[in-house]
């Protein structure tokens, strides 16, 4: 059976003998928690590049491919992450990327130089590869379909300010290292003198580190796969859970990740390619924000130091535009009963409105007004993003891990691995402003990318024998 439209929206009658219970929201705050960590972990190295890149000796370019490094390994391991989800189920496998990617954020502090830096970021890519994919296979099975672009929005919103809040808290938390009450305080203590004589930007990653293990003591003893084996959860709000897609955990079961047909349809479907290169060419420009930020605003007269809250400033306004688009990608859904308009109309128009703002930064010699435009920049790219990653799960059905996996993967090569280099390439022979209209030309290509994506077309919509 496939689910087209807004059939996939009707709601069954819910029990009427009980309330459902609440678990799913707790399930929910998980993945938020967890969505805030992936970005604030990778994006807290933006802020400290400049004591990096003095300290252990590493020039622009090199440090484009250390940003990248990072990149270039999520996205190889996005795939196989989402068919460990598939195959294992998320509970073992977000256990072992939120365990992996810890470790990886602790090691980035004691690295010695470029090539030891590269190879923590690239190990850094792989283990935190796969959580997004099943982040989706949770939010599939665990959240009603008809509350998709809400979650996704709301997943988004804190994922994007785990980034806004990284360059300031990662700021304050090296100030703590770097104060005298610090330094005097473990210089005190035998186990602990050598801390005393080290960057305040090595204790920050090793800091990082351990907020991804406090997350996996807290999650692993409460989670379940299935929420049916989950005791704290009532009969009534198991028939919510699934109102909306009540046969996709039995078609899960019947077309295994490991069944030829499934990867055979992964591969070879146009609307999940059409989605990829949605995400290739909107990354490439998005990528920026996590990367060159600083060092522009360097060039408008803000020092690494003050630009703090500057550089997490977009991020935190593309977290609203994220929470408010799901909201209004579901009701478009709801009121229309065209699934496809609720899910193209805002990143369409976001794109478009992210170009003409990108644009704008040629022609602006002010600090402050080139944030202005990039605030602007990131609220309307990401006012589609809870849609788009809710198409993800439409298209993806029963194996939306596998399908966020490939969409990830291509995305991430072709925009956020290239773009540190070819930026960095950009901007230091041919100024920002032609950085800046390749950004907008790569976000109209983007949107266009919509004129071929189907959501109401699940990739793998056979169940036991059909296809």
């Amino acid at each position: 059976m496939t689910f087209a439209g807004a059939s996939r929206f009707d709601n069954s009658p819910l029990l009427e003998s009980e309330r459902p219970t609440h678990v799913r929201y707790v399930v929910l705050a998980f993945l938020c928690v967890l969505s805030f960590l992936t970005y604030f972990d990778r994006i807290c190295i933006m802020s400290v590049q400049a004591d990096i890149q003095r300290d252990l000796h590493i020039n622009d370019f090199q440090m484009g491919w250390i940003f990248s490094a990072f990149w270039l390994a999520y996205a190889i391991f996005e795939i196989p992450g989402g068919w460990l989800g598939e195959r294992f189920g998320s509970r073992g496998t977000l256990t072992r990327i939120v365990l992996a990617w810890s470790a990886c954020t602790a090691l980035t502090g004691a690295a010695g130089g470029f090539i030891s830096l590269l190879c923590w970021r690239f190990l850094f890519g792989a283990g935190e590869a796969g959580a997004y994919p099943n982040i989706a296979r949770v939010q599939s099975r665990w959240l009603p379909a008809q509350s998709q672009g809400r979650a996704s929005g709301t997943l988004w919103l804190v994922a994007r300010w785990g980034g806004a809040a990284s360059p300031l808290l990662f700021g304050w938390l090296l100030m703590g290292f770097g104060s005298h009450a610090f330094r005097s305080g473990v210089a005190g203590i035998a186990a602990l003198h050598g801390l005393a004589s080290m960057p305040a930007w090595r204790l920050g990653f090793w800091a990082c580190g351990l907020a991804g293990i406090a997350w996996v003591i807290l999650f692993y003893p409460f989670f379940r796969d299935d929420p049916a084996a989950k005791r704290s959860v009532n009969a009534a709000e198991l028939q919510l859970i699934r109102s909306g897609a009540p046969d996709r955990e039995d078609r899960a079961q019947h077309a295994a990740p490991r069944d030829r047909r499934v990867w055979k349809a992964l591969f070879s479907s146009g609307d999940l390619w059409a989605l990829c290169f949605f995400y290739v060419f909107g990354s490439f420009g998005w990528s920026f924000f996590v990367s060159w930020v600083p060092k522009y605003l360097k060039a408008q007269g803000v020092d690494y130091s003050h630009s703090h809250l500057m550089s997490g400033l977009p991020l935190f306004c593309g977290g609203v535009a994220c929470l408010v688009g799901g909201w209004v990608s579901d009701y478009i859904v709801r009121r229309t009963g065209r699934l496809r308009l609720g899910r193209a109309v805002l990143p369409v128009a976001g794109r478009i409105v992210a170009a003409g703002a990108v644009f704008g930064l040629r022609y602006v010699h002010s600090a402050h007004y080139a944030v202005a435009l990039m605030c602007l920049t990131m609220m309307a790219y990401d006012f589609g993003q809870g849609a788009s990653w809710a198409a993800i799960i439409d298209i993806g059905g029963a194996h939306c891990g596998l399908a966020a996996g490939l969409v990830n993967t291509v995305g991430n090569l072709g925009g956020n691995v290239a773009q540190p280099i070819i930026g960095a390439l950009i901007f230091n022979h041919f100024g920002w402003p032609t950085l800046f209209a390749v950004y907008a030309m790569t976000y109209l290509l983007s949107g266009a990318m919509w004129l071929f994506i189907h959501p109401d077309r699940e990739f793998f919509p056979g169940r036991g024998g059909e296809c």
